[in-house]
């Protein structure tokens, strides 16, 4: 007798072998049988015919964490397929954090905290606290190295005391004595953009003897993409940790086309390492607008930048370091301002902006484009996205191919009802997976059924070492997608982001149906995952 039988449909399991006409049984949490199952008795049965049964997907890059502690339902990646957010990422997690590194923390990241109090300090009070709000998805946490560095020593451009050193590195074991399943690092954001390679290499020693990885926003995707790549994959031969290159790119045009010198920097390393990268089907990226001021500008946090920003020879520094760069900056120059969408802005008075261009809105305010992006880190206390379109599509199409490929949103988990629907958003965060079936397998043919599955869920499972996660097999974790091969695609756009997948007909999340019929349930079977054991 099961709870819950899946039958009629094509099983693509996760591994990446062809796809098979199997029923799956599933009780309680866990499958319990794949095969013919016509005879057996089930509580419910589920009609797949013509859909395509897959492991729930497995976004190994999004930013997830306050949203899901605001509003567990996650809706823009439940309609997707996905089931598990690796959140953490970039450098910046929600702890450890002190109170005094409380708010730069919170400023940096440079999102709504939707009113939730930040009452923790160590990694495992936080995941306590998220323990403790129902979620639809299954989390799986990073580490920030920013979050420690800041903690440690705040926004400083030094390198650390040795008592510093020592206190990272004690809070990074406790963090992943905790269950964080590795660290992750922003080497363009501060505090993060100030460490030298030691300082990262030591923490990843720490991560690796738990077996940890070393998720990566690297030094530079334009100009110093190439030296950025050698210290990632330099980082984790030195450490031992297994490496994850985040949202792999060459940003800004005089750029395109060096994936393929990074990618054979990649390929090499991992012929005696473990290396991958992640990636999104997207030409724009998404980042606080303050990204666009020199990193010295940053140096002690949010509240000295905008004291700089108020200072008029400081200012003009700043406005001649975004046109021309500084040494040991490297950003995707020249800036076409065309190209820059405001995304979410903090404050009423000037969410007028939001998905308008910086070029578009200067002109209609007669400003230089300059000094609007100066004036609204300023007045919105840095709580401004962009969406920064700096890619091309030759690049994501040679990378996203690539057998070292997992996909991953750089988006958050939302739901277009709810408290953390606001702004326009990069429409990843609703698309990303959906577009990967849609785009690259269905009409590009890029990407077979049974690869594209696999970089979303079996290969993502084996890096982070989710025990009985990432594939359809019996004694795996129920969590399972089923969606119409000939249907599913994205609708969110850069004009009109909140728009969720269609295509997508069931989730079952620990084997909770989330999703019934492409309609959401009130299911929250998500978890909090661990690993020191989940």
């Amino acid at each position: 007798m099961f709870d819950v039988i899946i039958e009629n449909g094509l099983v693509i399991d996760g591994t990446g072998s062809p796809g098979k006409a199997f029923d799956v049984g599933i009780e309680k949490d866990k499958i319990k049988a794949v095969g013919d199952l016509a005879n057996a008795e089930a509580s419910k049965r589920i009609d797949a015919v013509g859909m395509v049964v897959a492991p729930g997907f497995i976004d190994i890059h999004t930013h997830s964490e306050l949203e899901l502690m605001a509003d567990g339902r996650g809706l823009s990646m439940l309609h997707q397929g996905v089931t598990t957010n690796v959140t953490g990422n970039c450098g910046m997690s929600l702890a450890p954090i002190s109170d005094i590194s409380r708010r730069p923390v919170q400023l940096s990241l440079a999102v709504d905290s939707y009113g939730i109090e930040w009452d923790w300090y160590s990694f495992a009070d936080w995941l306590d606290a998220l323990r403790s709000c129902p979620i639809a998805i299954n989390v799986v946490p990073l580490v920030g190295h920013g979050s420690i560095r800041a903690t440690a020593m705040g926004f400083d451009d030094r390198i650390p005391t040795d008592l510093e050193m020592q206190a990272m590195e004690r809070l990074t074991y406790e963090s992943m004595e905790a269950g964080a399943f590795g660290i992750s690092t922003g080497l363009v954001y501060p505090p993060g953009i100030y460490s030298r390679t030691p300082e990262l290499a030591a923490l990843a020693r720490v991560v690796a003897e738990f077996d940890g990885i070393y998720a990566s926003h690297i030094r530079g995707e334009a100009s110093t993409l190439l030296d950025a790549v050698a210290e990632a994959v330099h980082i984790g031969k030195a450490s031992g940790a297994k490496v994850e290159i985040s949202h792999h790119k060459a940003a800004g045009r005089p750029n395109w086309g060096k994936v393929q010198e990074s990618f054979a920097l990649i390929e090499t390393g991992a012929k005696t390492h473990d290396i991958t990268y992640d990636i999104y089907p997207y030409e724009a990226g998404n980042a606080g607008l303050g990204q666009l001021l020199p990193p010295w500008s940053h140096v002690g946090g949010t509240e000295v930048l905008l004291k700089r920003l108020h200072s008029k020879p400081e200012r003009e520094r700043i406005y001649h370091d975004i046109i021309h760069g500084c040494p040991g900056w490297d950003n995707f120059f020249p800036i076409d301002w065309a190209d820059i969408q405001l995304a979410s802005i903090a404050s009423q008075t000037n969410r007028w902006m939001e998905s308008k261009s910086v070029a578009d809105v200067a002109g209609k305010l007669n400003l230089d484009p300059v000094e609007l992006v100066m004036d609204l880190v300023l007045e919105e206390e840095n709580q401004v996205s962009m969406v920064n379109f700096v890619m091309s599509t030759e690049d994501i199409e040679f990378l996203i191919t690539k057998s070292l490929a997992m996909i991953g949103s750089d988006g958050r988990a939302v739901s277009p009802d709810g408290p953390t629907a606001g702004g326009h958003p990069h429409p990843r965060y609703y698309g990303t997976f959906a577009r990967i079936l849609s785009k690259y397998v269905r009409e590009r043919r890029l990407l077979t059924l049974e690869e594209a599955v696999h970089k979303m869920t079996g290969m993502a499972g084996a890096k982070l070492n989710l025990t009985g996660r990432g594939l359809i097999q019996t004694g795996f974790f129920a969590d399972i997608t089923i969606f119409d091969p000939l249907t599913v695609s994205d609708c969110a756009t850069y004009a009109k982001p909140h728009q969720t997948a269609i295509g997508v007909k069931w989730v079952l999340v620990n084997g909770q149906i989330a999703l019934a019929g492409g309609v959401p349930t009130s299911k929250m079977g998500g978890r909090v995952l661990s690993n020191i054991g989940s």
